[in-house]
Formats: C-alpha cells, structure tokens, sequence
C-alpha cells in the first residue's frame, strides 16, 4: 500500500488499518499459530475477520528454514534436488536458480468458473495455518508475504478445476505467482516475494482450497440443518403430528446422540400438548428424529477432520526436525476427506424422501382439512401444486450429487500417481447438495407457513416468532399467483431462521 493511501484509510477509519481486517472490518483478527483454524474462525474470515501471524509461530518458521536447508544439503528431497511427477527421478543443477519459479508457472494451469472471494480468502488462511504448523521448511518470507496477501486483501484469482484430492497444486501454484507479482491480484500488493526451489514445492503441497470448499459448505449445511428443525416443527403443527416421535423414548430408541439432540429441540419448538390427528404419521414425521440425525452424525464426522486437517503439516517432502530428515510421503492423499463428504452427500440425499413427504402432507386435504395444494378454494385452482415439481427436481439433484466420488480414480504423470482421492470432485458436488438441500426445504417452509396461515393455527412461542417472521417475510396471498417471489423470499428467511428461533427458545 502506498503511504498516502494508508494515509487517506487511517483518516476514514480513525485507526491503522493493518490492525483492522480488510475493508476496515473491526472484529478481532483471526490469530494463526499452527493450532488450527474452527469453521467458527473460518466464517468470520470469510466475512472480512482479519488474520494475524503468532510471532512465536514466525520465529519457529525462521528456525525451521534454517534447518531444512541443512537438511537438503546433506540428502536428497523430492522437488529441490529433483523434478515432480514423472520427472521424480530427474535430477536438478545445483545452481539451477529458476527451477522453483519454473515449478510454479508450469503448475498453475487451471480453467472453469472462478472461487468466490470469501472461499479464497479462507483457502489462503488455511495455508497459513498449515504453514504456521511444523513440517513444510519454507522461507518465511513467503509466510509473511501470505499474511500481508490476506491482510490488504490482495487476492489471487482462483478457478475450480485442477484439482483431484492430491493437493491443489494450480490453485496454490497461481497464488504464488500472485505473491512472487506475475499474476494479478484484486487490490495492490504492499510487496510482492521470490520464490527460491526451497519453498516453490512445500507452497503448493496442500489441499487448502479443497479444504476451504468443504469449510464453506459444511457451515452453510450446518445453519441449514438446524433451520430444517424449524421447518418441521412448523409442518408436525400444521398436520398436527403425533409429537411420540419425537419424545425422549424415541430419541433413546435411536442409539445416535445426534438424534437424541434433533430430539430434544423438536420438543423445545413443540412445547404446547395438542391433541394429535393420528396415532402414526408418515415417516417424512415420523422418522425425522433418526434420518436428522444420520445427517447431523455426517456432518460431525465433517467438521472433525476438516478442522484438524488446517493445522497438519502434510507437505511432501516432510521436514522432521526431530531427526533431522526429509521424509517423501503420501499424506496429501485426501481419501479420508473424499469419504467423509461423501458421506454427508449420501446423508442429505436419504433425507430429502422425507422432506418430499412432508411437502406431500402439507399439500393433502386429509392431514390439513384445506383445500389441495393450499388453494383458496376457487374450482380447479392449483395452490402449490407446481411447487411439488420443484421439490423434486431438488431431490433428484441431491441423488444425482450422492454418487460417491470415492469410487472413481485415475492414474496421471506417466503413472507415478496411479490413484487419486477425488475429494475435490466430492466438494464440488457437495456445493451442489447445499443448493438443492436449500430449496427443498424452503419450499417446505413455504408451504407449512401457508397451511399455517390458512388454517389459523396457534402454536409455541417460539414457533410463534418462525410465524410472524414468516408473515413479515413472506404475505400470503390465497389466490393463484406467480410463485417465483415467494420461493425466493422463503429461501432468504430459511438463512438464519435457526439463529432467529432456537436461540431464542
């Protein structure tokens, strides 16, 4: 940054803008120490939290480069004394000084759309963290040169295809050639930093975007579920569901502590004892509790390796400081992570059924006593009618996203990588899980608000608040009209209605 335009930000913000996030946001920053970063951290520096390097993390980075460099010296290491790939056993000059740069260029070559910014500011962060941690042996002026990228955020541009779950290498390769300054950046770099052989490799050796994709859908999945509880409490009042199933017999009979919680937040929203229309509802009620809870469970196993997983040296080579070694690996192998997504893709995708049949419910004169699809009553009027359509095309958008990308392999580089993961294949469907996973259930809401409304139902204070917040966000009008707007607005009010509602229960 220039010194007048840091002049002209410290007079608009009234402090040092590097003690701010970028934009001058000025929630705490983000400390980075090699700990590892939570989906918590992770979403607010996606939305503007800056991002600070432990000074003891620094100094340990400075030592452990000193160390790696001896280490390189006395043995061999894959990527400094050696090609890549099929070129593994390519041995390279000493004094061949641009072989680090040439690493780079050669390897940032991807194509498709482009990684959100917020994604790419998380991805970067997570670099970071796995570089604050032991193992990599990089310079650490291309640690600082990182924070600086996050801090002014100075982002590279980023695309989604080039990646198979063995490391991102286009992703990291193009955002070293945006620190080294031969790629552009959003906003000026402060400095831009050389790339020596010593830290070219160890820079791309990482699943960080992988990583930061899964992040960013797991917390979006995350809010989206807990709103579904919301949502469902909302259609058991409409059709007056048999509120057995979800009592603290049921949720023992489950075994999984993820749905005993689903449980115990139904009987918070479903507080009040109203009689029930049926001695047994359809499983879209009645199950809710165990299919809930096999997609909470997936989500669980989610977070506890992504978390760690931003925190763990998995360069190849590894530098081990203890005994004073390179070790040549496979850690950057992400199977575990391909599995784990998968299967909360397959979780999601068992779950839509139900939400299918609760919007069937909803929609059937005989669970609410209304006219079908929610009409107003007029002859051959369609109510929602056409909104089971929707609801469907969304299901089969989340089987079709189900398919285990685990199961699919390929071999690369002359056959020196005769397998990968595909956990970025994985994330990517994930992406579009999220997606259908949304609209599934804002269509739900949007019909159970409309039952509600219709059949002018009292309920729970705290389904009392979902409801006014419905009738704020979403007036209902009875009479055939263009659905379009409402299931925009329903998606916009199921965002947060979690936070909004069982918060405040």
């Amino acid at each position: 940054m220039r010194e007048n335009e840091q002049s002209d930000l410290q007079q608009f913000h009234g402090e040092d803008p590097h003690k701010l996030g970028h934009f001058g946001h000025t929630d705490p920053p983000v400390q980075v120490d090699g700990t590892g970063l939570t989906i918590a951290d992770i979403d607010r520096i996606a939305n503007g939290a800056g991002v600070r390097l432990a000074p003891e993390a620094l100094d340990r980075i400075r030592r452990q480069h000193r160390q790696a460099r001896e280490i390189s010296e006395r043995q061999p290491v894959y990527g400094q004394s050696t090609g890549v790939g099929a070129n593994r056993f390519v041995q390279i000059d000493e004094q061949d000084g641009d072989h680090g740069l040439r690493l780079l260029r050669s390897h940032a070559a991807d194509a498709g759309s482009g990684v959100p910014a917020e994604t790419v500011r998380v991805m970067l962060a997570i670099r970071l963290s796995q570089l604050a941690a032991s193992g990599s042996g990089i310079s650490p002026d291309i640690v600082q040169g990182l924070e600086r990228m996050l801090r002014d955020d100075a982002l590279p541009t980023i695309r989604t295809v080039g990646g198979i779950g063995t490391a991102d290498l286009a992703a990291l390769a193009s955002t070293a050639l945006a620190l080294h300054g031969e790629r552009p950046t959003t906003r000026p770099l402060a400095a831009t930093v050389p790339f020596g052989r010593d830290s070219a490799l160890p820079f791309m050796s990482s699943s960080a975007l992988t990583l930061a994709r899964a992040a960013r859908s797991l917390a979006r999945l995350r809010e989206l579920e807990r709103s579904s509880r919301v949502v469902a409490a909302l259609s058991a009042t409409a059709v007056r569901a048999n509120r057995q199933a979800f009592s603290p017999q049921a949720g023992r009979a489950a075994v999984i502590p993820a749905a005993t919680r689903v449980a115990e937040e139904m009987r918070e929203l479903l507080e009040d004892e109203s009689e029930p229309a049926r001695i047994q509802d359809p499983f879209g009620l009645r199950a809710y509790i165990q299919s809930q809870g096999a997609v909470v469970e997936a989500m669980d196993r989610l977070l506890n390796l992504v978390e760690p997983l931003t925190s763990v040296a998995q360069e190849n080579p590894l530098f081990d400081f203890e005994s004073q070694s390179a070790v040549h690996h496979g850690g950057f192998h992400q199977v575990s992570l391909g599995l784990a997504i998968d299967g909360l893709d397959l979780a999601l995708a068992q779950s839509a059924p139900l939400v299918m049949s609760r919007i069937t419910m909803l929609h059937d004169p005989a669970y609410t006593g209304t006219p079908s699809f929610l009409a107003d009553g007029t002859d051959g009027s369609s109510g929602h009618m056409m909104l089971e359509y929707i609801a469907a095309s969304a299901m089969a958008q989340l089987r079709n996203a189900a398919q285990p990308a685990s199961m699919n392999t390929v071999v690369l580089s002359q056959g020196a990588e005769e397998d990968a993961s595909f956990a970025t294949q994985a994330v990517d469907q994930l992406e579009r899980a999220a997606d259908n996973y949304q609209m599934m259930l804002s269509i739900e809401l949007l019909s159970a608000h409309r039952a509600i409304d219709l059949l002018g139902r009292t309920t729970s204070t705290p389904l009392n608040r979902a409801i006014l917040h419905m009738r704020e966000a979403v007036p209902v009008v009875a009479a055939d009209h263009d659905l379009r707007p409402d299931i925009d607005s329903a998606s916009r009010a199921l965002t947060g209605l979690a936070r909004r509602i069982l918060h405040e229960a």
